[in-house]
């Protein structure tokens, strides 16, 4: 093969050799892959805010359906082909002679010859999860070649294709940037709330210190906040915004976002090209407070510590606005998408130097709060009680005395915990101890450890001083421990190492895992192997974990069997699905598995043989429970 394409090789290094890094925007270069030539839409455009990263191309509709023809967008050569059960599941890459690679995911299956070079290598290597690099004289194609058909295979939520475009660093292009008629967008995006935030314990908005969120009134592509705005000290602002599409119900990604405060540009977001290893960055992009508590995505419009993506311009004070007494601040904040299509938020905010007093009372007052560096002691009085210091004790008590008070009854003390980490308030004569163990600075890393737990940070594992709490609690009569360690609303970048040291006596340690404990009570498999005296596992994620065993055995279900297929459902209820292996008289069967919907189906090495003789399934869980299913097929 590779001495019957060595014309194109040499064509295709010489073409590469000529070529910019990339094509021009909207030169024709590539073709839509998905129904060429007729109008598409979109479910996910780049640059969107997912949960822990931003959207790296194009989800591209497919009519909810699965096997529309997927098209190579140029010429070029297949250099990448991987299967995996979650992520992209199955996926095309391809690379081009202008430096550029296109992708193209969650594919139902794909086309020969590829196809079955693909399917030996999974029977010689007895896998389903396969990933594959070849060289340009392997797998040619040509711009319009069906090179595969649209599924909904690996983490997809439903039937799309993924597309993405790539330079030659590998890093993420903005597909939309290339002049594809077939997505028609003529609709600006939309704000829907704005957020202001105090970044430091002398600052306040509307008398008060936190963060608070205000409507957004909609005039056409204007947006506008009829509520009073005021503020004083170093205010950080956050858009909750989207972009639309023409025939799209799908919030999709905002390209560009621009602040102008008093016509003096602050700060500006441009998501035309960013890295696969800034992703984790996203999360300090977003208030990720918000996101996990409310599901809200707000933009921070400005770059908060530990954020270092690539993709802003700042002023010297990174876009955080400083407010002071007796200034009115009009601010002017631009929202365009790919197609130019813009809109308008603009609002005041008015200088005013703190006074509780004005505050409104809120209905509630959170007891301890920590934002950032400030830790907030909220105390309802009676109006007509003494407000009174409370006592902050580290190696001794300190009396602190108000930052100010709400509604005339609503006190608030702030504490800046860089100076020390409280380990009991006293509020009158109630002792409130803390959890506070340990500062981590990201720069540095640290062990931290006691009688339940060990955490091992690397260096910038946290993006922001982290100011430590760990907990531990157990439920004998159910057996169960719970180690706390962390906030979950405080996101990390880099994986810790955990160790949690069992204090409850278990019927088969060998059985033991770690699970991730979610507010509602609901668990997830997080690994777990024995290391000295605990149970060690990796994580992104602060919050509650505790110890299982898990006892039960696989659960298999024989769906199809005959001389054609084998279709089997497959599921854990404890620590999930690890492995899986089908026989047949003996002979390794590849099986494809569709993780959403507990399904494993057979996939032949040659359509000609027929499925006779003693099946045997093997499953095994995560902690090695394994459950055998046989069976014979005549």
């Amino acid at each position: 093969m590779r001495f019957a394409n060595l014309y194109f090789l040499l064509s295709f290094f010489f073409i590469a050799a000529l070529s910019p890094a990339f094509s021009q925007d909207g030169d024709g270069y590539y073709m839509f892959p998905i129904k060429p030539g007729e109008t598409n839409s979109l479910s996910g455009t780049m640059g969107e805010l997912r949960s822990n990263h931003y959207h790296a191309g194009l989800d591209i509709r497919t009519e909810g359906r699965i096997g529309l023809p997927v098209y190579a967008a140029a010429d070029g050569y297949i250099s990448r082909i991987a299967v995996s059960v979650g992520g992209y599941g199955n996926a095309v890459y391809i690379q081009h002679p202008n430096g550029t690679t296109t992708v193209y995911a969650h594919l139902d299956r794909f086309t020969d010859p590829h196809a079955s070079f693909i399917r030996e290598t999974q029977y010689r290597q007895q896998t389903f999860d396969i990933n594959l690099y070849f060289d340009a004289s392997d797998f040619p194609v040509k711009k319009g070649d069906v090179i595969a058909y649209s599924g909904n295979s690996g983490s997809s939520g439903g039937p799309h294709v993924h597309f993405d475009l790539r330079d030659s660093k590998q890093d993420l292009l903005n597909p939309l940037s290339y002049g594809f008629s077939e997505i028609k967008d003529n609709t600006a995006p939309v704000a829907i709330s704005l957020a202001l935030k105090t970044l430091d314990k002398e600052s306040r908005v509307n008398g008060k210190f936190g963060r608070f969120e205000f409507k957004v009134r909609q005039e056409g592509n204007k947006f506008f906040i009829d509520e009073p705005l005021t503020a004083c000290g170093n205010i950080g602002v956050e858009l909750y915004a989207y972009d639309l599409l023409d025939n799209s119900r799908f919030r999709c990604g905002i390209k560009e976002i621009t602040v102008k405060v008093d016509d003096q540009q602050t700060f500006k977001q441009d998501i035309s090209t960013f890295a696969f290893s800034e992703q984790r960055n996203i999360l300090v992009h977003m208030d990720y407070k918000a996101m996990r508590s409310t599901g809200k995505r707000y933009h921070k419009l400005y770059v908060d510590d530990g954020n270092f993506m690539r993709f802003y311009e700042t002023n010297d004070r990174k876009g955080k606005l400083k407010i002071a007494d007796g200034t009115d601040y009009p601010v002017r904040v631009s929202m365009k998408d790919t197609y130019g299509n813009e809109s308008i938020l603009a609002f005041t905010i008015r200088g005013s130097e703190s006074d509780g007093k004005l505050a409104s009372q809120d209905k509630s007052l959170d007891r301890f709060e920590l934002i950032d560096n400030t830790l907030m002691i909220g105390v309802n009085y009676d109006a007509a009680e003494e407000v009174e210091p409370v006592g902050l004790r580290a190696s001794a008590e300190q009396l602190i005395s108000p930052s100010y008070v709400a509604g005339g009854s609503q006190a608030s003390y702030l504490w800046d915990m860089r100076e020390k980490l409280p380990h009991v308030i006293r509020i009158e004569e109630d002792l409130h101890e803390m959890s506070y163990k340990e500062t981590i600075y990201p720069a540095d890393g640290g062990t931290y450890e006691d009688e339940f737990i060990k955490l091992n940070f690397t260096r910038n594992a946290v993006f922001d001083t982290l100011y430590l709490t760990t907990g531990y609690k157990a439920d004998t009569m159910k057996g169960v421990e719970f180690f706390t360690f962390g906030d979950p609303f405080i996101p990390m970048r880099n994986r810790i190492s955990v160790a949690l040291k069992p204090q409850l006596a278990y019927s088969d340690p060998s059985k033991l895992a770690v699970y991730e404990v979610d507010s509602k009570g609901n668990t997830s498999y997080a690994g777990g192997e024995w290391y000295g005296a605990g149970l060690t596992f990796r994580t992104r994620d602060f919050g509650t974990y505790s110890l299982r065993e898990d006892l039960e055995k696989p659960e298999i279900t024989a769906l199809t069997l005959n001389q054609n297929s084998l279709r089997f459902r497959i599921s854990d209820k404890m620590s999930g699905v690890k492995e899986y292996n089908c026989y047949v008289n003996g002979e390794w069967v590849l099986m494809n598995y569709d993780y959403k919907r507990d399904l494993i189906w057979s996939e032949k090495r040659d359509e000609n043989m027929k499925f006779t003789g003693e099946v045997k399934l093997v499953v095994r869980d995560n902690v090695n429970n394994e459950t055998v299913y046989t069976t014979k097929i005549n």
